[in-house]
């Protein structure tokens, strides 16, 4: 299959390519040129199959044309090695959990297949003779989850850019015991700052070019698909239960929309999904509304490499009805704690924060009786510290951060370009 550029239709790539450059030349990201509908008869047998059964199938529909059937059929084991669980909290209200992987969050799926997809691309059959350079910005869960993915994967480093001297959920120093291809690199700033680092060293032509650059987050599209795989998980446990699932409604936090994104992704591959809900923090990113058959957000995540919203609205480009599946709620850490209580007390079911934003999601929608499906993204116990107000940073004239990318960008071609 080939992939486009979301900012140009006739920029294409092969997988491979999509993979290792994550971003597109023009700035865009990649998006497969078809979207290939699961064989209706999975929804038949799905009840009784496996986690990866499912995955095996909807990795085959999606990445069956560009890996061969038996080495795909391996990724896909190595990467769903812990279960994807469903629990009723509520009444006709399921936890979807997604963080009973090695490092506790949603994020493991993803880079998990992604590490294991590069891996089998980096292989001797490939000639490849330069290494892979995977550079992320974390504040905890997406470093941690990357790390332990890629760790002793031949030909590939690891670049975790970190706030130093800021909380996080997973001590810094954990990153560089990991694996000796794991590299963290401490910023005496915040997580934006840390993004703005990522971001500026991927629209740096000559260092990209020097250093074969790629993200681990999920614009890079071998992260972003397998996260398809939980919303077939979610129809197949909800059909065991002998529940009617077409029309399931499904909320999930959102903070670089790739699950909303690979919710579409599953509705346009014939999961019937009757709404899909994304819900957002407001001193964090600002939630919009559906515009014109467009997903609007104001000020949404301005310190990110790039985001899926331009996935979202291709989709909705190609299949304008998509627009009336998309809901998008906000609420205020003040609400966000209020419902981790009130759901403690009520049904003894204790949430992260990011949980908790899906879990009321659902909650507050009106329901014909059919099943919702929040995604618990994270280990309740692996909340991370409070959000900051959202700040704005000049990417071209920052005083502090120009000459700081300048120091960075020199150590990291003596260290890393060959």
């Amino acid at each position: 299959m080939r992939y486009y550029s979301t900012n140009d239709r006739y920029i294409e790539v092969p997988l491979r390519k999509a993979i290792m450059q994550s971003v597109a030349p023009d700035g865009g990201v990649y998006m497969p040129d078809s979207i290939p509908l699961i064989p209706r008869a999975l929804f038949t047998h799905i009840p009784k199959m496996s986690l990866t059964e499912i995955g095996y199938v909807a990795a085959t529909t999606l990445f069956g044309s560009d890996i061969p059937a038996a080495e795909l059929k391996s990724i896909v084991a190595d990467t769903l090695t812990f279960p994807i669980p469903l629990h009723e909290v509520a009444p006709s209200i399921y936890a979807l959990e997604l963080f009973h992987g090695p490092t506790g969050t949603f994020k493991d799926v993803g880079a998990r297949f992604m590490a294991r997809l590069i891996k089998y691309y980096t292989s001797s059959q490939f000639g490849e003779e330069r290494s892979l350079n995977v550079v992320v910005a974390t504040s905890g869960n997406t470093g941690n989850a990357v790390a332990n993915a890629f760790a002793n994967v031949p030909g590939v480093n690891v670049i975790i850019f970190h706030p130093q001297r800021s909380a996080m959920r997973v001590d810094a120093d954990a990153f560089a015991t990991i694996a000796p291809n794991i590299h963290p690199i401490g910023i005496r700033g915040t997580f934006n700052e840390c993004q703005q680092l990522v971001k500026m060293a991927y629209n740096d032509t000559e260092l990209n070019e020097r250093l074969s650059l790629t993200s681990a987050n999920s614009i890079n599209i071998a992260r972003l698909l397998p996260q398809t795989f939980y919303f077939f998980q979610a129809y197949a446990r909800l059909a065991e239960m002998g529940l009617s699932v077409d029309g399931m409604t499904i909320g999930t936090p959102c903070g670089n929309l790739g699950n909303l994104t690979a919710a579409l992704f599953a509705k346009q591959m014939g999961l019937p999904l009757k709404s899909i809900i994304a819900a957002g923090q407001d001193n964090e990113r600002l939630w919009g509304s559906i515009q014109n058959g467009r997903l609007a957000v104001n000020d949404f995540n301005d310190q990110a490499l790039s985001t899926n919203l331009s996935r979202i609205n291709a989709l909705i480009q190609t299949s304008p009805r998509l627009a009336d599946n998309i809901e998008c709620h906000t609420y205020t850490a003040e609400e966000i704690a209020e419902q981790i209580k009130d759901t403690h007390v009520r049904y003894g079911y204790l949430l992260n924060t990011r949980s908790a934003l899906a879990f009321k999601a659902v909650a507050s929608t009106a329901t014909d009786g059919s099943p919702r499906v929040f995604l618990a993204t994270v280990r309740p116990d692996h909340d991370s510290p409070p959000a900051a107000a959202h700040r704005q940073i000049p990417m071209a004239a920052h005083p502090i951060l120009s000459p700081v990318y300048a120091d960075i960008r020199r150590y990291l071609i003596d260290r890393f370009s060959k």
